[in-house]
C-alpha cells in the first residue's frame, strides 16, 4: 500500500479543527511558524528541524528548500505560513547556516509544544495530524498524485516510475492549502 492509499485509512482533522490548532499557536511566534509550516506546507517535524535560514526565500514568492529523508526538494509556501516564518525571522539575528526555526531544534520539543498548546485550548492535535490534514485536503481537491508526492516528499512504491512535474506545479497546492486552512 502506498502512502496516499494509507492516508485514506487514517482519520483526518476537520479543516475547522486544523485552523483552530493553528490559531491556538498564534501567541508564540516560533511555535506558530512551526505549526504553519506543518499545516500550510505539510512539512514533517524532522524537515523543520533540518531547515536552515539559507533554505528560506521570503518575499512575494516564498520558497523553502526542504532537506528530508526522501531527498531534497524546493517548494513554494502558502502566504500565511510565509508571514509566520518572516515574522519569526524578523525578531532573530540568524545567520544563513543556522536552523530556520532555531528554538524548535528538537522534534519532540515541537511535538510536545503543539500538543500542549492545542490541549490547553480544548483541542487534541498532534504534529502528524497537521501534515495528514494538509495532504488529505490536497488529495481531496483532485491534485495529481505525482504533484502530491513531489510537494510533500512522499516516497514512491517499489517499481513505480517517477513522473516529472512541471515548474510551478506547487502554486495550485499552496493556493489550496491557504484557502482551506488560513484564518
Amino acid at each position: 500500500m502506498d502512502k496516499l492509499s494509507a492516508l485514506r485509512t487514517h482519520p483526518v482533522l476537520d479543516p475547522q479543527v486544523a485552523r483552530a490548532a493553528l490559531a491556538a499557536t498564534a501567541g508564540d511566534v516560533l511555535l506558530h511558524a512551526g505549526t504553519a509550516l506543518m499545516l500550510l506546507a505539510g512539512l514533517r517535524p524532522s524537515e523543520i528541524r533540518h531547515a536552515l535560514v539559507e533554505d528560506w526565500v521570503g518575499g512575494d514568492d516564498p520558497k523553502l528548500t526542504v532537506r528530508g529523508r526522501v531527498g531534497g526538494r524546493t517548494i513554494r509556501v502558502a502566504p500565511t505560513a510565509a508571514r509566520a516564518v518572516d515574522t519569526y525571522l524578523a525578531g532573530e539575528d540568524a545567520k544563513p547556516d543556522e536552523p530556520l526555526l532555531v528554538g524548535l531544534d528538537a522534534e519532540r520539543q515541537l511535538a510536545r509544544a503543539v500538543r500542549r498548546t492545542t490541549q490547553w485550548t480544548g483541542l487534541d492535535v498532534g504534529v502528524h495530524d497537521l501534515r495528514r490534514a494538509a495532504i488529505a485536503a490536497v488529495l481531496e481537491d483532485g491534485t495529481p498524485c505525482a504533484h502530491i508526492e513531489a510537494y510533500f516528499g512522499l516516497s514512491r512504491p517499489e517499481g513505480r516510475r517517477v513522473v516529472p512535474v512541471r515548474e510551478g506545479y506547487d502554486r495550485g497546492i499552496t493556493a489550496m492549502l491557504e484557502a482551506t486552512f488560513a484564518n
